[in-house]
């Protein structure tokens, strides 16, 4: 009697859970203006647990004639989105529509899931409104290259694209890098492509935390670096944001001072070899030049491919 009692009560109280309202999302429309290298531009956004949340397409439709551009395709069967950088966006007409409800029926998080340029991209915070998906703009910022920043006097999201990101230098018409990327570094400082304008090379050396061969050659990156930097020499270690604790911590015990960035897909055209290290050289008008060289190598292997290109 007793054990049937104990089942009872059981059965009881899972019911009450599961009667249990799921917690409610903070979600409001965003009354903050946006401009897109410097123009204003409207997309609605929604205020979601204090981030500004774009709908996809719209920020898809906005970059669609910068350097930032990408496609989205949506597949049911495999319930993905998928994003291919650099690719034409094809409008579906719904673009930048006034559609967004002050009291939106539902909101979940959005349980498709993202694909970038053939690879699964797990981190990113998303949200399904009333049947769109919803992202954080600074997550799609870093992801695919544009650089989001806020003005707070005039409560303005401000996005830029391509060099014009890197703000305080004049850009030239025609420039047009092999990668054209905006990103952080390990400090949250914002770097784009403008940077190859600032020396005669520069190394990109895609490394990881657990990686043995990247880790023991870095002590000998940074003497190239300490030893060339005056002549031109820039060196950019670049890894997974996923790992960024563990990248930092290796960095610090390492002694490191030369810029560490986090890897976007901006990078894969020359860099996704599937090893690493993998390491390029960029000139100053933002041509890769050389590499990319799969695999470590030592102070004088370095040394003399650096000196071939600072001649």
């Amino acid at each position: 009697m007793k054990k049937r009692a104990f089942l009872l009560l059981l059965v009881f109280c899972l019911a009450l859970l599961l009667a249990l309202p799921a917690a409610a999302v903070s979600i409001q429309i965003s009354n903050q203006s946006v401009t897109l290298n410097g123009k204003p531009v409207y997309a609605q956004a929604y205020n979601i647990e204090g981030s500004n949340y774009f709908r996809l397409r719209d920020i898809a439709y906005l970059l669609s004639d910068t350097a930032a551009r990408f496609s989205v395709e949506y597949s049911e069967k495999y319930n993905t989105v998928s994003i291919v950088t650099g690719a034409d966006y094809s409008p579906i007409g719904t673009e930048l529509d006034v559609y967004g409800s002050k009291n939106p029926r539902s909101v979940v998080a959005s349980p498709q899931s993202l694909i970038i340029d053939g690879q699964r991209v797990n981190w990113l915070s998303a949200y399904n409104v009333d049947g769109s998906n919803y992202y954080r703009l600074r997550d799609l910022g870093e992801e695919l290259g544009f650089a989001v920043d806020y003005d707070q006097e005039s409560r303005t999201v401000l996005i830029t694209t391509g060099p014009e990101a890197q703000q305080g230098q004049p850009v030239p018409k025609d420039w047009a890098p092999d990668i054209s990327f905006s990103t952080k570094d390990s400090e949250g400082n914002e770097w784009t492509d403008a940077c190859f304008r600032d020396a005669k090379i520069t190394m990109i050396n895609l490394w990881a935390y657990w990686c043995g061969p990247c880790t023991g050659e870095m002590p000998d990156l940074q003497r190239l670096y300490e030893d060339y930097k005056d002549e031109g020499l820039q060196i950019l270690g670049i890894s997974d944001k996923e790992y960024e604790e563990e990248n930092n911590y290796v960095v610090e015990q390492l002694g490191i001072t030369y810029p560490c960035l986090r890897y976007t897909y901006a990078f894969d055209s020359y860099m996704n070899t599937g090893y690493i290290p993998t390491t390029i050289f960029v000139d100053s008008g933002g041509r890769v030049v050389d590499g990319p060289y799969i695999g470590s190598n030592s102070y004088d292997g370095w040394e003399e491919i650096i000196l071939s290109h600072l001649s």
